[in-house]
């Protein structure tokens, strides 16, 4: 029985694909809590610049953490790769975690003025250097702690992300409903921000408890510079994954920025059912995930598991949109979400299959997180290109454009990842 048990472990560590997941979500938790009460942030910090100036000031500064992400992604996942993966996990949970539950204890602009934004943008700036480092070793992690069904691992650990989103929304429910309308500007929003620090804790400490080292890394021959490594012998893959993620993550941060948006100001939905519909969000997020990841091991192949997921995209979105802006059916966000997620359960085993062991969470850092250097101004671009109205129409031609223009950067990526494998594999 005690072999067969640790037989079982070496084929599926749930361990470290659990304690990835949950380490995501906490960190998930605290980088999306910013989004749910961006419309409290916009009046409160950015009032004065008018309507579409506070919304884009507001943006901007969700962007900010978009940035510097691949900074996190880079540092951290050096020394992932030179000192191991898990201890890089414990500092980036805790990081992201204080960095956010400070969020709730920041003055307004009219209580502190020009002080109050620069101490925004700072602590954006942490939970964004942060998050980028628990991408570089948590999603290489849960990958490398599995020899069967690596795609499975890849969707659960990425549906970590929903646990964030699903606890963000919970809260942010529970406050829109139970505390007056006018409570959400005044101690609602800091309440978003100080909760995460509760999950944030016991996730930490299940981590230190149930973590154990990749052992895929362990048996790697280790590399004195892995940054060195990555850039002279393997461009090509770190290309190849860069068009990927950039595909993906601009198309997800237009569903994941805008979707509140679309909800309150263009369909007129409550805050409260606002709340319900993104709660219920986080589910299709997660099916989303784990749907892509299984599409790997049923197609035995992550590189064409990123083209059928983005023609899956290219089909759907249209219709999808309309459906949402047009019919007025606000539930269809959560098919909008389930399509934007699908490429998110494929990418990790892409990019272990595109990198060696011993520069593989760097390449993943700065890989991964690179992406969000384009992401971060998708959803500028689209509410740029719709002119922030509160009409549907424009808002059908300026979401379904971008959502194709991440899927066709995906594509291109599949097509450069045949040779860029091939050149991994020599």
């Amino acid at each position: 029985m005690g072999s067969g048990y640790s037989n079982i472990q070496v084929v599926f560590n749930w361990r470290n694909v659990i304690g990835s997941m949950l380490g995501w979500g906490m960190d998930a938790y605290d980088f999306v809590a910013y989004d749910f009460v961006a419309p409290v942030i916009k009046d409160l910090f950015f009032g004065q610049l008018g309507s579409l100036g506070s919304m884009l000031a507001t943006l901007a500064v969700f962007s900010l953490s978009l940035v510097v992400r691949p900074l996190g992604g880079v540092f951290f996942g050096n020394l992932s790769d030179k000192i191991g993966r898990r201890y890089v996990l414990y500092v980036t949970m805790l990081g992201a975690g204080i960095s956010s539950f400070l969020m709730g204890f920041l003055p307004t602009y009219a209580q502190a003025g020009l002080t109050a934004i620069i101490l925004l943008l700072l602590l954006r700036f942490a939970v964004g250097f942060f998050l980028g480092g628990e991408y570089s070793s948590s999603g290489i992690m849960s990958v490398e702690s599995v020899t069967k069904w690596r795609g499975l691992a890849s969707g659960i650990m990425q549906a970590g992300f929903d646990i964030g989103i699903f606890g963000v929304t919970f809260t942010y429910t529970i406050v829109a409903t139970y505390l007056p309308s006018s409570a959400m500007s005044t101690i609602g929003w800091r309440i978003v921000f100080w909760s995460g620090i509760v999950t944030t804790i016991l996730a930490f400490i299940f981590r230190r408890r149930f973590l154990t080292e990749s052992p895929e890394w362990e048996k790697a021959e280790k590399v004195k510079s892995p940054y060195k490594v990555l850039f002279k012998n393997y461009w090509l893959p770190m290309l190849t994954i860069l068009l990927a993620t950039m595909g993906f993550l601009y198309e997800y941060y237009v569903m994941l920025e805008l979707s509140p948006f679309i909800l309150q100001s263009v369909l007129s939905y409550s805050a409260a059912l606002s709340g319900l519909i993104l709660t219920v969000l986080s589910a299709s997020d997660a099916a989303g995930s784990v749907f892509g990841g299984v599409l790997v091991d049923l197609l035995r192949s992550s590189r064409r598991a990123l083209l059928v997921t983005s023609l899956i995209i290219l089909v759907l979105i249209y219709p999808t949109m309309y459906g949402v802006l047009i019919n007025g059916n606000g539930w269809l966000v959560l098919l909008w979400d389930f399509l934007a997620v699908l490429p998110v359960g494929v990418m990790q085993v892409y990019i272990r299959d595109l990198l060696p062991v011993n520069v593989r969470s760097t390449g993943a850092g700065l890989g991964y997180n690179g992406g969000t250097w384009l992401a971060a101004w998708a959803a500028l671009i689209a509410t740029l290109m719709a002119s922030a109205s509160t009409k549907p129409q424009p808002w059908l031609s300026s979401i379904t454009i971008n959502t194709l223009i991440g899927a066709v950067l995906m594509i291109i990526s599949f097509i450069l990842a045949a040779k860029a494998i091939k050149s991994h594999s020599q």
